[in-house]
């Protein structure tokens, strides 16, 4: 087994309001499963599940989420 020490303070990853937007865009695509696009993109989980409720109710992340929603799945978010 290994084990490896991180030295000095780490700090929190700042995303940036277009990286939010495309993870959760890329969440929004037929078959995604959110856990695998968050592993993809080096996040949490439940990081990217809190971005697309965001998204949903204030529209904090990706302003064009309902629109994008209503292409993707023909459905009105």
């Amino acid at each position: 087994m290994r084990v490896e020490v991180l030295g000095g303070l780490e700090r929190r990853r700042r995303w940036s309001q277009d990286d939010k937007a495309r993870i959760v865009e890329e969440t929004l695509a037929p078959g995604a499963k959110v856990t695998a696009v968050a592993r993809r993109n080096g996040v949490a989980a439940s990081l990217v599940f809190t971005w697309r409720r965001q998204a949903r109710t204030s529209e904090q992340v990706a302003p064009s989420f309902g629109e994008r929603h209503e292409r993707i799945t023909g459905a009105r978010a």
